[in-house]
């Protein structure tokens, strides 16, 4: 039995450890990860490998005292081909009305830091292009 115990928790601290964090700004959260729906997390943890990760946009403006702007993208999908474990801080550009909100959201661009590379632009992508994208792969795959 202690064998047992033993041998189980060291398979949880081992896929513990074997995760990468990647944190969201405060206008960005996680919605799904592949496929899998997530409860609007602004962290998440996840193993290397290839995945598809789903983000909204999410804000709210008060131009004026009684006024209030809610910004929301349709989703917006990142694929993203986790190496190694590492954490992940994922950043946007100040947005800081509802005008560059909207433009974030209409070319929607990360910028990844992580510990050995700072900087790193990825184009979020809209369900539209992530079907192209999708039918292109299969293209290659069945000329092949």
């Amino acid at each position: 039995m202690k064998k047992f115990i033993a041998i189980s928790l060291l398979s949880i601290v081992s896929s513990v450890s074997m995760a990468a964090t990647i944190s969201l700004p405060d206008n960005l959260i996680f919605t799904a990860v592949d496929g899998k729906t997530v409860q609007n997390k602004s962290q998440i943890d996840i193993s290397p490998g290839q995945h598809l990760i789903q983000i909204q946009y999410y804000d709210v403006f008060r131009p004026g005292v009684d006024d209030t702007d809610i910004i929301k993208s349709d989703a917006l999908y990142w694929i993203y081909n986790l190496a190694k474990d590492e954490d992940i801080q994922v950043k946007t550009k100040e947005v800081l009305s509802s005008t560059s909100a909207k433009n974030f959201i209409k070319s929607p661009l990360i910028t990844l830091d992580r510990a050995n590379i700072k900087g790193e632009t990825v184009k979020l992508v809209n369900h539209e292009e992530l079907m192209a994208i999708i039918m292109k792969q299969h293209s290659k795959m069945m000329q092949q």
